[in-house]
């Protein structure tokens, strides 16, 4: 399995883990979010930006911008 398959499958973990736990802090989702970050580094540039926007849905982070996308306005 390559990192971008682990990580993919942990981003999915973690969900289900939130999921049974809405209130955060279980000590299961702080292992994944550690594994999250060391499987990150194990990851090409092409990999992160593939995995971007499922990242950013799962983390709760903002959507990443495309940038092949005219800027607004």
């Amino acid at each position: 399995m390559t990192a971008f398959d682990r990580y993919r499958a942990l981003l999915r973990k973690l969900s289900t883990i939130r999921a049974r736990y809405p209130q955060g802090g279980s000590p299961e989702e702080d292992a994944v979010l550690d594994d999250l970050d060391d499987v990150w580094s194990e990851m090409s540039e092409g990999e992160r930006a593939a995995v971007s926007s499922e990242r950013a849905r799962a983390l709760g982070l903002a959507e990443p911008q495309d940038s092949a996308s005219p800027p607004p306005g």
